[in-house]
């Protein structure tokens, strides 16, 4: 009997030790989900008057099934795009046409141009096109040494690709996902974009402006021990961090959001969210920005952020 009560013990003993085990991995995979979506806000977020960092609001301007990045010159890219910023992008854009252009951006020196694929909403009363009521850009130095960043060179031509670079939220709500909600009950989804910071150099030291592909003359920063960033050295010049956030009304019932994108190949609604940017800021405009609102942190009480860093509605 006494042997068989200790084997008792002993069995509900190791119990207890599997199952304080398993929970506390179960905590740190809990931990670990929920910290995910909340560095992907803290990338992509809203910066405050302290962050080195500026933006700038640029409005839908115009729909095309045109790219001049990917498709220069072709008559129907192989979707339809949304642009946002300069209202003179076209098939045949360059960085000559572009500043001749108009733009959407309450900064006029931002005559850039911005793109997505058209977005839709299907729900029990059909399918509609959205179209964004807002467009916010931010611009920052996004962990990386602040005196560091330079200037775009003009006419750079950056692609993004869909992935962890990209998230969705309900305005109002602090949840963020990695695909789009079926439903916000207030009625407005954000979409946010954020653009790889480093670039490449020719051998001559010349900053790439664009590649064979659109996309491997740029790169994201790599974090360090030390929880800074750091541009790799296969892309060493370091820009400013570029963070899209786009607002659509949507209706506040469940439905299914696609992408013009998410048609050319049959992928899974909303996973195909990419953005495009094609630099045409003026250069003294965009020279004053850095300095005065990245280069000149940290901001503080006794040195505050200039307002024109700031969000002019």
């Amino acid at each position: 009997m006494q042997a068989s009560s200790q084997r008792t013990r002993q069995v509900r003993l190791a119990l207890m030790l599997i199952l304080g085990v398993a929970a506390a991995a179960a905590c740190v995979l809990a931990l670990m989900w929920w910290k995910a979506p909340a560095a992907s806000a803290q990338v992509a977020g809203e910066p405050t008057d302290r962050d080195a960092s500026f933006v700038v609001r640029c409005d839908f301007s115009h729909r095309k099934q045109v790219d001049p990045i990917v498709s220069p010159g072709v008559k129907k890219s192989f979707h339809m795009h949304d642009f946002f910023g300069n209202t003179n992008t076209n098939r045949n854009s360059t960085l000559k046409s572009l500043r001749a252009g108009g733009t959407t951006c309450l900064n006029p020196g931002d005559e850039s141009a911005y793109w997505i694929p058209t977005v839709k909403w299907t729900d029990s009363t059909g399918a509609r096109t959205l179209e964004a009521d807002r467009g916010l850009f931010y611009y920052r130095a996004g962990g990386k040494d602040d005196d560091a960043v330079e200037l775009y060179p003009d006419g750079l031509k950056v692609v993004t690709v869909q992935g962890s670079n990209v998230t969705w939220k309900c305005e109002g709500d602090t949840d963020v996902f990695s695909s789009p909600p079926s439903r916000c009950s207030s009625g407005k989804l954000v979409l946010r974009v954020v653009f790889p910071d480093c670039l490449a150099e020719a051998s001559n030291g010349q900053p790439l402006l664009d590649s064979a592909d659109h996309r491997s003359h740029m790169a994201y920063a790599v974090m360090q021990s030390d929880g800074t960033m750091e541009c790799p050295i296969s892309h060493p010049k370091p820009v400013p961090a570029l963070t899209m956030n786009v607002r659509f009304p949507i209706p506040t019932t469940s439905g299914t959001l696609t992408l013009s994108s998410d048609e050319q190949q049959g992928d899974p609604p909303g996973s195909t969210m990419h953005a495009d940017f094609f630099n045409a800021w003026e250069k003294g405009a965009l020279t004053t920005l850095i300095d005065r609102c990245i280069k000149a942190a940290p901001f503080t009480a006794s040195n505050p952020k200039p307002s024109e860093c700031k969000l002019i509605n």
